[in-house]
């Protein structure tokens, strides 16, 4: 199970229109074109920029650079989750923008992260810099298990120590800096929230700004491998292939996201989506759909031609050193190619990143 328990929960003031759509027996209700456009809306606010603002995120919306949910699974997340959504104006109701003394988000190590561990935090704070763009993002010196006195188990079917989530929510609410947007902890060891799970990827809690995920199911060998012996601090990071910096980078992204108060999107495919399961988490973009994405943008303020120029960058390999296994991100940075050219022949590149007077 994914997300079930990070405390988000969706809330609709309006009626939405909905298509049916049918894919191997499985009913899911897909989102029509005037209801998404309508959730992009800003009833709030009249001025001339905000209006400019609008009118460039509705065109990306009507653009092809966005595609429909996938849905393949009757155990998938949207399918379970029809009726949750988030617009535009409920997020600006619930989300208080990220004030100017706070000013990065922080990434809190746990467990042992040395050798090939470093690379992956370096690599993760280079794309989250971009994904984030604007917001200095920070690595904490790496703290361990021991220390967060966080309750450990085996779990009976992986036969793999898992850490329980819970205790380390509680930890991040008492040690998390005063200056940070948001502190995400990692680990390379299996999550579960209580007894009476299996497993979780990852935990948060919007009100404190904290959140844990595990990166441990995520790469290769997990379901393929006997379980290591090491159980808890002496646990290394696996060899980093690009498949794991890829579900890496996409799920940190996920889960500041739900940070800055966007809840799971029922409208696209994007990088905000839910996901109950690893099949669905890899069919997830890495992308931010025009409704997510304006969410964003409202809080940073950035210009979204810039932004997805640095994502490029990152996915090219001109951010990060040579080593960095960049094969799964060529796809993407096609994507972002589109993305920079769209905006470009719209001539919206000054425009967005805009204050108002």
């Amino acid at each position: 199970m994914y997300n079930s328990l990070h405390g988000i929960t969706c809330s609709c003031d309006m009626n939405m229109q909905m298509m049916d759509t049918e894919c191997d027996g499985i009913v899911f209700r897909k989102r029509s074109k005037a209801s998404k456009l309508m959730a992009l809306r800003d009833t709030s606010k009249t001025s001339r920029h905000y209006r400019i603002i609008e009118s460039i995120f509705v065109s990306m919306c009507n653009s092809k650079l966005f595609n429909d949910i996938d849905v393949q699974d009757e155990n998938d997340w949207i399918v379970n989750h029809q009726s949750d959504e988030q617009t535009f104006n409920d997020w600006c109701k619930s989300y208080n923008v990220v004030k100017s003394n706070k000013s990065r988000i922080c990434i809190q190590p746990i467990g042992d992260f040395s050798g090939p561990g470093q690379k992956l935090l370096s690599w993760l704070q280079s794309y989250c810099s971009a994904y984030y763009f604007g917001i200095k993002v920070a690595i904490l010196p790496p703290i361990s298990i021991t220390k967060i006195g966080c309750k450990c188990r085996i779990n009976s079917e992986t036969r793999r120590c898992q850490l329980r989530a819970t205790d380390i929510i509680d930890h991040l609410k008492l040690t998390r800096k005063p200056h940070a947007i948001c502190t995400v902890a990692v680990t390379m060891l299996d999550l579960y929230p209580k007894e009476s799970w299996n497993f979780v990827f990852g935990l948060a809690s919007l009100t404190y700004g904290v959140g844990v995920f595990s990166f441990a199911r995520y790469t290769d060998t997990f379901y393929r491998t006997p379980p290591n012996k090491d159980t808890t601090d002496n646990y290394t990071c696996a060899e980093v292939t690009a498949k794991l910096l890829w579900r890496a980078c996409k799920v940190m992204t996920h889960e500041i996201g739900h940070m800055f108060g966007i809840k799971h999107c029922v409208y696209h495919n994007c990088a905000m989506n839910g996901s109950n399961h690893l099949a669905e988490s890899d069919r997830r973009a890495p992308s931010l759909c025009p409704i997510c994405l304006r969410k964003l943008q409202e809080a940073l303020k950035f210009d979204l031609a810039d932004r997805y120029g640095t994502l490029l960058k990152f996915c090219e390999g001109s951010l990060t050193d040579s080593q960095t296994p960049l094969s799964e991100f060529a796809e993407y940075g096609e994507w972002l190619k589109k993305a920079v050219s769209f905006l470009e022949s719209k001539q919206y590149k000054t425009q967005v990143g805009r204050r108002p007077r």
